[in-house]
């Protein structure tokens, strides 16, 4: 090629680009994706915490370039979230989509290869829902969609927030080709465990599960502390401990599903904020299976309240003064009924049906 061909091959493409609006010129596989502030929540858009990004071990604020790359270097990746709050839910597909773009770059090169997406809202008696869902052992497996998810898993029955808020991360976890696996055992199981407590579990699970030690320095009175108050107060003192059990036990769970992966590979965790605490939820259970700390992230998505603008105070254990989090992302509020109002009249709904059929009250 000559050098005027040359130079000519060179204007043409530097016009192609400008064209792009310099688009090429100024991509960088190792940006992040822009985060999504497009808020859905609407109370307390203006608070002045919005869209902020917290670290608990710096104290100050980070950009999502910056929180990307710690999601991006981490084995096990736990996002939280408040379950009816559709920001959370978009966050937590971004960061799915952040995690999966920054490892495709040499920034992260030699990070743990994510395997599995454990979801809090999948149950293990899914499985076979969830093998249809996939098209496992079909001959010529049916591209899904999101909706498909929902249908198959009978989302609608499941108690859980509206699907449409959650298939966000569905569709993420599909375009990144991850697959999604239960977090949460079957509900027959629950039940047993809240009738027989820890003599549900079969021989060496309390030990396998690192459950057969209290949590210490105060940490189980504060969850039982919790449990009182999200309960708005009205579960029976006898019922605590085991309600307590049961709280260990599902975080245990799904520390457990996580190590499930093969050695060296990673995966994420989508749960409730109360899961993912890094002081008494998950990464516990990891830890104490072998888990190096460095290798967990634990991203808390927290709604912001009108007067609070300190954001360690909404990280931070008020009993003990560890951090709840790594990070936390500050989002508006979702409006919503008295929660304490609807436990009420579920637990009015429950004696009565109990009265009816001749049971004791508890």
């Amino acid at each position: 090629m000559t050098r005027t061909n040359r130079n000519l091959v060179s204007a043409l493409l530097a016009v192609f680009i400008l064209g792009l609006g310099g688009s090429l010129l100024l991509a960088d596989n190792r940006d992040p994706p822009p985060p999504p502030t497009d808020w859905q929540s609407n109370e307390l858009r203006d608070h002045p915490l919005v869209g902020k990004i917290w670290s608990t071990k710096s104290k100050e604020f980070v950009t999502s370039a910056q929180l990307g790359t710690q999601l991006a270097l981490a084995r096990f990746v736990l996002l939280g979230e408040v379950h009816d709050n559709a920001d959370h839910h978009l966050w937590q597909a971004w960061a799915i989509r952040t995690i999966s773009k920054l490892r495709g770059s040499r920034i992260v090169e030699g990070a743990p290869q994510i395997d599995i997406i454990a979801m809090e809202m999948v149950r293990t008696d899914q499985y076979a829902a969830l093998d249809k869902f996939y098209g496992r052992d079909v001959l010529v497996p049916r591209p899904r969609k999101p909706r498909d998810f929902a249908r198959m898993l009978k989302w609608s029955k499941s108690g859980w927030p509206d699907f449409k808020i959650y298939a966000p991360i569905i569709k993420q976890a599909l375009y990144e080709q991850i697959s999604i696996v239960p977090a949460s055992v079957s509900r027959k199981f629950t039940q047993r465990l809240s009738k027989e407590g820890e003599s549900a579990l079969a021989a060496g699970e309390l030990s396998r599960l690192a459950l057969d030690k209290p949590l210490g320095g105060g940490l189980d009175d504060d969850l039982a502390k919790d449990i009182r108050e999200s309960h708005c107060a009205m579960l029976p003192d006898k019922a605590i401990p085991r309600v307590s059990f049961i709280q260990r036990f599902r975080d245990a769970i799904m520390a457990d599903t996580l190590l499930s992966v093969a050695s060296g590979k990673g995966g994420i965790l989508i749960a409730g904020n109360g899961h993912t605490r890094t002081d008494r939820g998950v990464p516990v259970y990891l830890a104490r299976r072998g888990v190096e700390t460095d290798q967990v992230v634990s991203l808390a998505f927290v709604e912001v309240s009108a007067g609070e603008t300190d954001p360690g105070a909404y990280v931070k254990n008020a009993t003990t003064g560890q951090p709840t989090a790594d990070f936390a992302v500050f989002t508006p509020r979702t409006a919503r009924t008295d929660p304490c109002e609807q436990m009420r009249q579920q637990m009015q709904r429950h004696k009565a049906r109990k009265s009816k059929a001749g049971e004791p009250a508890e």
